[in-house]
């Protein structure tokens, strides 16, 4: 099974467990009107929406078309970019919510008591379905090299809904143990106002690193991988022709793509053109191995 294959089933698999999740979110959130439940249902909705997007991407990005000779590539940090901004959007506006009703209950007086009803039970379930979910994406990643934006997005934004899932249901726990007219009893009161703020600073950091990585591929940035680089940089040594010098290499990386520059000198009165052509094809033979998509280029200086 090529690398495609192993990306565009585990996506499948993430859609169908996404949904089983959402639906049960959005049910347990009507129900007790949590805002925090809203978020996670919400998280899981995008997560939905998005694996649907990212199975449809990963169909099409590898094909060739006169048009489009090297593929579609670039649509996959794409996506991963408009991922990435559409969750950190939706954590801020989560956020603006609970702090308005929180202003409401601390400087206006206007209390509504929270209802936690079967919160406890759905995020358990919701907990063991992310966890699982998560390591499925990494550990089908892993296979292909961990090469794949798209599944390393899914990935991230899964174990943000985690998270989620998980600090709901541990807080639904602390605020239904507390008893009335206690010290604490203002969480019966604001515990969505925390939960959702302390989810909001455990989780805003994933977004914002896959869309670093993201910007950097759409960019045409180097890709900065220590492992992957010493790969490549052994395998390019060992088949650089014995009439020529290697300066230095430099590797590319836009989707499941990847483009080895290799920074040649000769040392010798004349170049083998056909030795050279060898020893291209040779070069992404062996890279192969591990990149399977993979394009090299030489570069004189």
């Amino acid at each position: 099974m090529d690398q495609k294959s192993i990306e565009q089933r585990a996506l499948v698999v993430g859609i169908v467990v996404n949904i089983i999740t959402m639906v049960g979110g959005f049910v347990v959130f009507f129900i007790t009107g949590l805002k925090a439940m809203f978020l996670d249902a919400a998280f899981t909705a995008i997560a939905v929406a998005s694996g649907g997007v990212a199975a449809i991407l990963s169909k099409t990005t590898a094909r060739t078309t006169q048009r489009y000779p090297n593929g579609k590539f670039a649509l996959e940090p794409m996506y991963a970019i408009g991922k990435s901004i559409f969750t950190i959007s939706l954590l801020a506006f989560s956020f603006i919510e609970v702090l308005r009703e929180a202003i409401d209950y601390f400087f206006l007086g206007v209390r509504h008591k929270l209802e936690f009803g079967p919160v406890v039970i759905y995020q358990i379930a919701a907990v063991a379905l992310c966890l699982w979910l998560v390591w499925y994406y990494r550990h089908e990643n892993k296979r292909i090299g961990n090469v794949s934006t798209m599944l390393k997005a899914e990935a991230n934004g899964t174990w943000v809904d985690g998270i989620i899932s998980m600090g709901i249901g541990i807080v639904a726990v602390i605020v239904f143990l507390i008893p009335e007219h206690s010290p604490l009893d203002f969480l019966h009161y604001t515990g969505d106002f925390f939960i959702t703020t302390a989810i909001v600073i455990l989780t805003t950091k994933e977004p914002w690193s896959v869309l670093r990585e993201a910007f950097v591929e759409l960019v045409g940035g180097v890709h900065e991988n220590d492992d992957l680089m010493e790969y490549v940089e052994d395998r390019i040594a060992r088949l650089v022709p014995a009439d020529l010098k290697l300066d230095r290499v430099q590797l590319f990386k836009t989707g499941m793509n990847f483009d080895v520059q290799v920074f040649l000198h000769g040392t010798g009165q004349s170049i083998d053109v056909d030795e050279l052509v060898g020893a291209r094809q040779r070069m992404e033979g062996a890279l192969q191995e591990k990149l399977h998509l993979v394009n090299v280029d030489f570069v004189f200086e």
